[in-house]
């Protein structure tokens, strides 16, 4: 198997937190012939990223979709509890983490577009919305869902990478500090050796492109 990925891609990250976290010796390569290539929207089948590409040569996009059936091929370690109500748990606490970073995505591309007020406010209420949510159900210490980290930790940590940039451009410069659950959260996963990869990964990609994390 081998996943096409991009490193400043925020749907790639969490699948990369995934592997690592699993210890999985897969090839991560760019899309071949670029994102927007025919060669790589005949080999991806959506023509997005990620895509992981199976041992019969078939794609599988879609980063939540991957990151499930790489739990269900290599169950261990597992990234999943036991137990259908922890596990409910844990896939809300990943739907409040995608909704967190399909916010800080959304208001990335209206400001390269020259979205406006109008467009920093949908963001805000976005992020606050999934911040508000975050900070009333995750637990107080430990990884997102308790003590075991898991699929949602795959995807909040590295959500939560573009808040404190994001903050400021919404008139929220605190929006983080003011979720002290999730900035105390933060801290303690962002230090997790699959979170610091990717989180280092995405900082170094995003800087050789010009942009800055300040």
């Amino acid at each position: 198997m081998k996943l096409y990925s991009d490193d400043q891609s925020p749907f790639c990250a969490p699948v990369r937190a995934a592997i690592y976290a699993k210890g999985l010796d897969l090839s991560i390569e760019p899309p071949p012939g670029g994102l927007k290539s025919e060669e790589y929207a005949r080999a991806s089948l959506t023509g997005t990223i990620p895509c992981l590409v199976l041992d019969d040569g078939s794609p599988l996009p879609e980063s939540a979709v991957i990151i499930d059936y790489l739990e269900d091929r290599f169950p261990e370690p597992a990234l999943l509890p036991q137990g259908p109500e922890a596990r409910a748990r844990v896939r809300l606490l990943r739907a409040f983490a995608q909704d967190l970073t399909a916010a800080v995505v959304g208001l990335f591309h209206d400001l390269q577009e020259g979205g406006g007020e109008a467009a920093k406010a949908r963001a805000r209420e976005k992020m606050e919305r999934a911040l508000g949510l975050l900070e009333t159900s995750m637990s107080e210490d430990g990884f997102v869902a308790g003590a075991d980290f898991t699929l949602a930790d795959c995807v909040l940590g590295p959500a939560l990478q573009g808040v404190p940039v994001m903050g400021p451009l919404v008139g929220r410069p605190t929006l983080l500090e003011d979720h002290p659950r999730v900035a105390a959260y933060f801290g303690r996963v962002s230090q997790h050796p699959p979170v610091g990869r990717v989180l280092g990964e995405v900082q170094a990609a995003l800087a050789a492109s010009g942009f800055s994390f300040g």
